[in-house]
């Protein structure tokens, strides 16, 4: 906590410099982030060479540490990660959404700065979304604070808090959902990834079929040179409302995989992605 506080008061460019050095350290030491981000890029990226998929994992702890010092940052001074917001591309269908009075979900993977969005989100459209305690109050405390600074509607991560962020939705609010973390035993099923079979929250597709959402992907790009960040939002694959729950996993791992594809190095491969395979099979790790 005290790390946090830290970095919370550097100046950004400071905050920036270091992050980088850490994150160029990371790369270049043996140690699992390295090891489970090489695994997952042979995995999703077969078709690159070795030494392409090195250089990719490197950037990306370079960029997952990057995020990491923001993110301290932000929670501790919101204001500082949404006036670096410079470009917003692709919103024009997801305001036309909210204008009509529809629900919308936002399904945001572990890319970019996914903080930033929420900021975003929140002071554009009003966000509604869940929180799942860490078990560390103080933390607790800061991240909730950080993403309530703009107004978001926080709800628990129980069968109440889901039940008033469904109500909530088919009032036309606009909610956010990480969808790519691998979820409990009970709450989800094997859909591909990239190829792989991955054990995917089926949350997202139940929500978004229970109220009817329209569905967007969205993602907060880091721009080159410490130069801010730029909101992306793309429209999900229709096929995530569908009735036949399998068809929408896949079709959100599809869309997920697809927005990836657009900067593969600002996406978490050091997170254990594949840990929990089918039956029969063994983890990668």
């Amino acid at each position: 906590m005290s790390l946090l506080r830290l970095i919370a008061w550097l100046p950004y460019a400071v905050n920036r410099a270091i992050a980088s050095l850490f994150g160029a350290i990371l790369a270049r030491l043996p140690g699992e982030a390295r090891h489970v981000s090489r695994i997952n890029l042979s995995l999703c990226y077969p078709h690159l060479s070795e030494v392409q998929r090195h250089h990719l994992a490197r950037q990306s702890l370079m960029e997952s540490a990057r995020n990491t010092f923001e993110i301290a940052l932000f929670w501790r001074r919101p204001e500082q990660g949404l006036k670096r917001i410079v470009a917003v591309d692709g919103d024009g269908p997801l305001r036309q959404a909210v204008e009509d009075g529809k629900p919308v979900m936002i399904l945001a993977p572990h890319l970019g700065c996914w903080e930033v969005l929420n900021f975003w989100l929140a002071t554009e459209f009003g966000l509604h979304a869940m929180f799942a305690p860490s078990g560390l109050p103080e933390v607790d405390d800061l991240i909730r604070s950080g993403r309530e600074h703009f107004g978001s509607t926080m709800y628990p991560t129980t069968a109440r808090g889901v039940a008033g962020l469904v109500r909530a939705m088919k009032k036309g609010a606009l909610t956010a959902i990480l969808p790519d973390q691998v979820p409990d035993r009970r709450s989800g099923r094997h859909a591909p990834f990239f190829g792989q079979p991955a054990y995917t929250g089926t949350l997202a597709c139940k929500l978004i079929r229970q109220a009817g959402a329209v569905t967007f992907m969205a993602w907060a790009r880091r721009l080159p040179n410490g130069k801010g960040f730029e909101i992306r939002v793309r429209p999900a694959d229709p096929q995530v409302a569908d009735d036949d729950l399998d068809t929408a996993l896949t079709a959100m791992n599809r869309s997920i995989a697809h927005l990836i594809d657009e900067e593969p190095a600002q996406y978490l491969w050091s997170y254990k992605r594949f840990r929990r395979p089918p039956p029969g099979h063994q983890a990668p790790y």
